[in-house]
């Protein structure tokens, strides 16, 4: 029953249980989560929501002809990866760490007056 699905449905499937657990993994670590969100320029968030609307739109026909809407999703899908590949890349671990300390030493010494 399960090997009876499209390449398509087997994709999303693994591609939603990747986004879900890396999503769990963050809410786990909320704290770097915190400092993740923060550090994200909100250009960026906006940026990968409009290529998702795009993706969407080209993967179920909406504006773009069959043809043309396979060609936009699998572009879409690349820049979204090619994103988060270039952020991750950048990413530092440190400027977390130094955030999360600044942030505990603000909050201990809002606590102690």
């Amino acid at each position: 029953m399960l090997l009876s699905h499209s390449y398509d449905w087997w994709e999303d499937a693994v591609l939603t249980v990747v986004y879900l657990l890396i999503v769990g993994l963050l809410a786990y670590s909320r704290h770097y989560l915190w400092a993740v969100l923060n550090k994200v320029p909100v250009s960026l968030y906006l940026t990968v929501a409009a290529l998702a609307l795009l993706q969407y739109m080209g993967e179920n026909v909406i504006v773009f002809p069959e043809a043309l809407g396979v060609i936009v999703e699998e572009l879409v899908e690349t820049a979204v990866y090619g994103i988060a590949l270039v952020y991750l890349w950048r990413f530092n671990l440190s400027d977390c760490e130094s955030y999360l300390l600044h942030e505990l030493n603000y909050e201990c010494s809002h606590s102690t007056h």
